[in-house]
């Protein structure tokens, strides 16, 4: 369908119509370059997912440790009050400090022991400090401050609290529960925890084991140092995990994190670098291999034309100085020439058109022969000045009859150069066919001059000129310019790229000067022989490199 509607659009248009192969192709393309996007950013997203899982798995070991060390202390801890609450005989409190001075050996934990038979009435105290000043300094305190805030009537029986504090510049953990004796009887047991004991003691033993991966520290709610490393928080950086003390250093929170943070941020720093790095160059490879694969499709389809072009251009070439040829060679056979003068005319014409279709058929082989890469050349020392004025002998009838003029300015006494003369004849002919064409009758000039290491060959015309950003395009095969497309004159486009290849098949080069409205001049250049170099044999011939164009 889309075949019919361009077949039915005007024919500029027609030719901005999509076909179908286009549009597939771009479709192609687009879903290259999507599924492109698409790759990239799934691969990012789980790269970032790894990273995340990564992150969570060390913060969820660090979250377990912690777990586990405060599990730990608290044992201790609450072992010991289990164990002193049971050695109590609330039925025979009779020798009470005397017990205790056996039963306390049996744990260091506990500091002193207060029975109560009422919220607020001691029966029986026992403490472990070295004064009886001391001890009577926390039983005043245990009365007067402390057991207010206990609430022990409202412990049900069995029930088992801990009071966590600083009072008077000391922190104090007490342990208190409500028990009832086989006979009937109610009683409160208070225990002093020795936070110093916790401290010097119950600490160290659990974190001794993790310093070797972990850093750690127990801060209070204020923020102070209890033990551990100061300032844990801020050099974490992130990997923190802090968690209180559930049920008896309650004011206390333990901090972890792990020792090699420093590590695993740059690990997770250039893992993420890494990952966004692949990414990127990924997409970077793809869109290049995209754009290389246009850029080639567009070089390609513009060959194409150009061929196309070429074949229309050389087919018409040809053909007008066939169909010459045959024209007046059918007068000559029929006898329709009216004087011996008229025939010799059409002679002549005969010959300068077979000429012609010769040297275009020259161009077209020669052309063909480097586009294969089998282009060979017959190098020898020769002299310029020779080449270039039997060249001009040939080329100078077609000068005459299209009227143009011809000026010549050859140095004399040239330095020799290695050459090949056929190739370089054929040169100067493509750019004096190149300035009959396009120089719309003005004079052409042909210079020759020397100088300290080459020799300069320049065909100058006094034509429109040349456009500054088409003139690297005319060295190339099939190319012509816009405004030469424009008129009628016809051209192969490959003389030029037929003149860059002798050119640097000789080992010289080829340039052009022009600007809008001033003509153009090309030049050839060739290095000249070194003295040592001049011979007057024949070089072997060499293959020539495949044209660049």
């Amino acid at each position: 369908m889309v075949e019919g509607f361009r077949r039915r659009l005007p024919r500029g248009l027609a030719r901005r119509w999509p076909s179908w192969s286009q549009l597939a192709f771009g479709a192609t393309i687009a879903a290259i370059f999507a599924s492109a996007l698409l790759l990239g950013r799934y691969s990012y997203r789980a790269a970032q997912g790894l990273a995340s899982q990564v992150e969570a798995s060390v913060v969820a070991a660090n979250r377990d440790v912690t777990d586990q060390v405060i599990r730990a202390v608290e044992k201790d801890i609450l072992v010991a009050d289990h164990t002193l609450f049971e050695l109590v005989d609330l039925d025979h409190l009779e020798g009470f400090e005397k017990r205790w001075d056996e039963n306390v050996r049996t744990s260091q934990v506990v500091e002193a022991v207060a029975v109560l038979d009422t919220p607020g009435n001691i029966l029986k105290f026992a403490s472990r400090a070295r004064t009886r000043r001391e001890r009577e300094a926390f039983r005043n305190r245990l009365e007067s401050k402390l057991l207010p805030e206990l609430q022990l009537d409202r412990l049900a029986v069995s029930g088992h609290m801990h009071l966590h504090q600083r009072l008077d510049g000391e922190s104090l953990l007490l342990s208190y529960t409500h028990r009832q004796s086989p006979g009937g009887r109610h009683c409160y047991i208070v225990l002093k925890v020795s936070v110093d004991y916790v401290l010097d003691h119950v600490l160290p033993s659990e974190f001794r084991e993790l310093g070797r991966a972990h850093r750690f520290a127990v801060v209070s709610n204020q923020g102070k140092l209890i033990f551990g490393e100061a300032n844990l928080a801020e050099a974490a950086r992130g990997y923190l995990y802090e968690r209180h003390f559930p049920t008896t250093l309650w004011q206390w929170r333990v901090q972890m994190a792990p020792r090699d943070i420093e590590g695993l941020l740059e690990r997770a720093r250039i893992r993420t670098l890494l990952d966004l790095t692949t990414v990127s160059v990924s997409l970077v490879v793809m869109t290049v291999g995209i754009v290389v694969l246009l850029l080639a499709v567009r070089k390609e389809r513009r060959a194409n034309t150009l061929k196309s072009e070429f074949i229309a251009n050389v087919s018409h070439e040809l053909k007008t100085p066939l169909s010459l040829i045959r024209m007046f060679a059918e007068l000559v056979a029929m006898g329709k020439v009216e004087s011996s003068e008229k025939t010799t005319e059409y002679a002549e014409i005969i010959t300068r058109e077979s000429d012609r279709l010769s040297r275009l058929i020259d161009n077209v082989l020669d052309f063909a022969r480097i586009e294969r890469g089998k282009a060979a050349y017959d190098f020898a020392s020769g002299d310029v000045a020779e080449v270039v004025e039997r060249a001009l002998d040939l080329y100078r009838h077609r000068l005459e009859r299209e009227r143009v003029p011809l000026e010549t300015q050859i140095a004399h006494d040239l330095p020799r150069v290695r050459m090949d003369e056929n190739a370089l004849t054929l040169a100067l002919l493509n750019l004096l066919e190149n300035a009959v064409k396009y120089g719309e009758g003005s004079a052409i000039t042909v210079r020759v001059a020397a100088a300290r290491d080459h020799i300069s060959l320049s065909v100058a015309d006094g034509g429109p000129g040349i456009p500054a950003d088409e003139q690297p395009k005319v060295w190339e095969r099939f190319y012509r310019g816009k405004e030469q497309r424009k008129k009628p004159v016809r051209g192969s486009g490959i003389g030029l790229a037929l003149v860059l290849h002798i050119a640097e098949a000789h080992g010289g080069s080829a340039h052009i000067v022009s600007a809008p409205g001033a003509g153009a001049t090309f030049t050839i250049r060739l290095p000249v022989l070194r003295h040592a170099e001049e011979t007057d044999h024949d070089y072997a011939a060499e293959e020539a490199a495949p044209h660049r164009g």
